[in-house]
């Protein structure tokens, strides 16, 4: 087993990585579409297919019914007291609309200035890729010093049921040393994270309805219930200009970091500037008083997602539309718990919304955030590990995302885990036009050969 050996074969093997890095991007592994099922299932064999191919024990599970299967892959090729090293990952992207906003289609990976622009390129498929051959590498020339295993699952982007329930009901099985949360990315300043904490997930669909069918505006407008005009009121009324979430209670239970926990956050305003850089926006807005990497991170948030309703095609139209919907996602914070915040949006919503007018508040999705130590054997391998490859170290840091089965990692796994990833600063996931850069997957491919030595208690041979 040759640590040298391992990395002269990553970066000989650079073109066919690529390669197989965007066979995979040109399968439109969209979750929450009915319509992309089969391309789930085909991305979750692909993937199957490669561990097969390095000798992994690999399955596909179906866990709940009508989810996407879990796919789990296992190397026990190193002495029973090695650690073993858990990689999670996720094969299933966002929708790529609006499809007219993209430069080139999202699913043909097209490479501009070092980038490779694809949906899921950043998220996540060019992390577990990265690990996929980190670990091929590895295993082609003599095996790493520890234990491997991959699971990967296909609902991350819809925070889908199966893989916690994967774990949790077969938490003796997957006992392990160290779980890696591969699913992160470089800071906005471009250091290499180790986070500390993500925000958790609420998730849901207002539905108005008021008329039994659409009416005209003109005949009934003054009398009718209008249910867009009353849900853009109460999405308004949900926050204020300054940035506060107006929901009773909705601030009560939220936990400040610790000063000690902030030593490497950026509190600069010239932190806020390259935020507002990568966002390409006019001006930063947010809660009055905290800084940009504070909003970010470590204070909860409320944001309309969508609005439907009425008519919106071309021309003219003059209706009260009956019905409209708008979703809205509330990222939290230690120690505030969804399904609280649930009940009390349902009430708040029933008091801001018309007489003619019915709100229905349906939950989508929920995660609790979740706070990970960053202060054990295993994240100093992997900071060092990052250090060694691109010349920085890892820093301590909060993200802003969520990641629905940390919770369940910590929980019922209860090892010691590292939640970071490869993707470069502004890298558009979720957005038109996501990247990736090639350096990143390369030299992220590295320093995860490089974690698996360090692991196994070896530099070197």
């Amino acid at each position: 087993m040759s640590l040298e050996q391992a990395l002269q074969l990553a970066r000989a093997s650079r073109p066919q990585a690529e390669a197989d890095f965007f066979e995979e991007l040109r399968i439109p592994s969209v979750s929450t579409l009915p319509e992309h099922r089969e391309d789930i299932l085909y991305n979750c064999s692909w993937l199957a297919d490669r561990f097969r191919s390095l000798g992994m024990e690999t399955s596909i599970e179906d866990v709940v019914p009508a989810g996407h299967p879990v796919l789990k892959a296992d190397w026990r090729g190193a002495s029973n007291s090695a650690p073993t090293l858990t990689i999670y990952g996720h094969y299933d992207v966002q929708p790529p609309d609006p499809i007219e906003e993209w430069q080139s289609p999202p699913f043909v990976p097209t490479v501009r200035d070092g980038m490779v622009y694809a949906r899921g390129s950043s998220d996540n498929k060019g992390n577990h890729i990265a690990a996929l051959k980190a670990a091929e590498y590895a295993l082609t020339t003599g095996g790493p010093p520890i234990n491997l295993r991959f699971l990967l699952e296909g609902e991350e982007e819809i925070s889908g049921q199966s893989l916690p329930r994967y774990i949790r009901n077969r938490a003796s099985e997957l006992a392990t040393d160290y779980v890696l949360v591969w699913d992160g990315g470089f800071s906005a300043d471009g250091r290499p994270e180790l986070v500390t904490g993500l925000r958790g997930i609420l998730y849901v669909e207002l539905l108005a309805s008021g008329p039994a069918v659409d009416l005209h505006s003109g005949m009934y407008g003054g009398n009718a219930p209008n249910p867009l005009n009353t849900l853009a009121r109460i999405l308004a009324e949900l926050k204020g200009r300054d940035g506060r979430v107006t929901i009773p209670g909705f601030y009560d239970q939220v936990r400040p970091p610790s000063a000690e926990e902030m030593a490497d956050w950026d509190l600069s305003a010239a932190y806020g500037e390259k935020v507002r850089e990568l966002m390409g926006a006019a001006a930063l807005e947010g809660e009055a008083g905290y800084s940009a990497a504070e909003r970010g991170w470590a204070r909860p948030t409320l944001d309309v997602n969508g609005f439907i309703g009425g008519f919106t095609g071309e021309g003219e139209k003059t209706v009260i539309a009956a019905r409209g919907s708008a979703k809205v996602s509330m990222r939290l914070v230690p120690d505030q718990d969804p399904m609280r915040i649930l009940d009390t949006l349902r009430e708040y919503v029933d008091e801001l919304t018309t007489p003619g007018v019915k709100v229905e508040v349906k939950l989508l999705g929920s995660a609790p955030p979740v706070l990970a130590d960053a202060a054990h054997p295993g994240a100093a391998a992997l900071s060092a590990a990052f250090e060694s490859t691109f010349g920085l170290p890892a820093a301590r840091l909060r993200t802003g995302g969520s990641i629905p089965v940390a919770i369940d990692f910590k929980e019922a796994l209860g090892a010691p885990m590292m939640i970071s990833g490869l993707a470069q600063p502004g890298a558009g996931a979720h957005s038109p036009n996501e990247h990736f850069s090639l350096d990143h997957f390369h030299r992220g491919t590295e320093a995860l050969i490089r974690l698996m030595w360090s692991l196994g208690g070896s530099a070197g041979d």
